[in-house]
Formats: structure tokens, C-alpha cells, sequence
């Protein structure tokens, strides 16, 4: 006798273990487990959109403006103080200077009989001048490029017949002249003006002579003065330049330089 075995249809059981079997070693990866890949696997050349930016450096880090040197030291203050110490003094004598000499001119036109009028300045300050905006136009002393002076002429007449000083050579020269023609009879004759009219001339050319003499004294105090001026404000630059030379040398030691 022959036994058949009938063999019928795989549960349901049965046909899901057999495909789990068969697909071993090809199973796709779990959602996590593509996710951890995903983090791990490196960025395309190029960078990504999803990388964030790197975060720029908060205020508080950014590089901080250097500070000015402060460069007016004590020494400095020292040196500027000396050197506008030495200018003032030398104004100051200048304008003694100025004033003394416009009290001898003064003298000067009493004693040759001249009488100046009302409101005349002998010597004008010159540092008020100096202090004032220079026009183009230079006094009939000055040179070019010398600081221009204003010195007005003298204005006035002489004294000859010596109402406010008989002394005067005005008033000697004329009552000498006068008595010896008198004491001729030719008081009245040509010989008397030709006379008269010299001693006037010479009268004449001594106040041309002392006016130069003021033009001159009054543009040369003037130069001085601006020389003066000139050379304190260089030496004011050079005590500056050192002064800061001497910041940033301390700047750059005190930095480990």
C-alpha cells in the first residue's frame, strides 16, 4: 500500500517567517538609524544650506578704537611756558623801548623849536599794530616782507619867535639872525631873507632827518618783535614734536615693543 501525504497551504505564520528569513542582510536600515547617518555622513564641498552661519563676535569683543596719546606732559607744559615767558618779557622791553624813545623824540622837537599838533604820537605801539590783520601796503621804511608799520609824520610849525620856549634853536637861530642885520640897518634887504630863509631850510632838514630816524627805529622794533614771534612758535612746534616722540616711545614700551 502506498501512503500519501497531502501536503496543504503555509499558514500565515509560516510565510512571514519565511520572508523574514530570505530578506536578511537586506532589510533597510530603521528611520533612526538613517538619521544618526544622515548627522554623521560629511557635508557636500560647497557648504550646505542647513549648516548654520558662524555667530559674528558679540559687541563687547570687537576691536576697540585706539586711544590719542596724551602727550602734554610735564615737560611740555614746562618748555611752552618758558618759551612764552621769554616772549612776553621781550615785548614787554620792546615796548619800554618804543616808549622811550618817542619821550626822546618829543625832547628832540622842543629843543629845535618845533611845535607838534594836538593828539601826536611820537612812537605808535607796535605791538597793537603787529596784533592787527597786515594789509599789503608796507610803510615808506619797511622792505618787503617786513611787518608794516604806521608811523603818521609830524605835523605841526616851528616856534621862531620862541612863545613857548626862547631857548629853542628856532628861536636863538631867528633873534641872532635878526639882530645882527639889525645892528647892519640891512634888517629889510634881500641879503636878510636869503639869510633867513637857509636857517629855516636847515631847520627843516634836521626835523627830515629825526622823522627818518622814528620811520626806522619803528619799523625795525616791529621786525624784531615778529622775529621774536616767529621763532617762539618753532620752538613751541619742536617742543611739541618732541613731546609726543616721547608718548609714543612710552606707548610702545608699555605694549611690549
Amino acid at each position: 500500500m502506498v501512503s500519501v501525504t497531502l501536503v496543504g497551504k503555509p499558514s500565515a505564520e509560516e510565510r512571514a517567517f519565511r520572508a523574514a528569513q530570505a530578506n536578511i542582510g537586506r532589510t533597510p536600515p530603521p528611520a533612526a538609524q538613517r538619521a544618526i547617518d544622515a548627522v554623521q555622513r560629511p557635508a557636500p564641498s560647497g557648504g550646505s544650506r542647513n549648516v548654520a552661519p558662524t555667530p559674528a563676535p558679540a559687541p563687547s569683543q570687537q576691536p576697540s578704537a585706539p586711544q590719542p596719546l596724551n602727550w602734554r606732559d610735564s615737560a611740555y607744559n614746562a618748555q611752552i611756558a618758558s618759551i612764552q615767558r621769554a616772549l612776553q618779557d621781550f615785548e614787554t622791553g620792546a615796548t619800554t623801548r618804543g616808549e622811550r624813545y618817542g619821550q626822546d623824540f618829543m625832547t628832540g622837537l622842543r629843543g629845535l623849536g618845533y611845535r607838534p599838533a594836538e593828539g601826536f604820537q611820537a612812537m605808535p605801539n607796535v605791538l597793537e599794530q603787529l596784533d592787527q590783520p597786515q594789509t599789503a601796503a608796507l610803510s615808506a621804511e619797511g622792505e618787503a616782507g617786513a611787518p608794516a608799520v604806521a608811523v603818521a609824520p609830524v605835523s605841526g610849525a616851528f616856534d621862531i619867535e620862541g612863545e613857548y620856549d626862547p631857548y629853542s634853536a628856532a628861536a636863538r637861530g631867528t633873534r641872532g639872525t635878526r639882530d645882527e642885520f639889525a645892528a647892519r640897518g640891512t634888517l629889510r634887504s634881500s641879503d636878510f631873507a636869503k639869510t633867513f630863509g637857509e636857517f629855516q631850510n636847515r631847520l627843516q632838514k634836521q626835523l627830515d632827518a629825526m622823522e627818518t630816524a622814528r620811520g626806522r627805529f619803528g619799523q625795525d622794533l616791529a621786525t624784531e618783535v615778529a622775529q621774536q614771534r616767529t621763532q617762539a612758535q618753532e620752538r613751541q612746534q619742536a617742543a611739541q614734536r618732541d613731546a609726543m616722540l616721547r608718548a609714543a616711545m612710552a606707548a610702545a614700551g608699555g605694549a611690549g615693543f
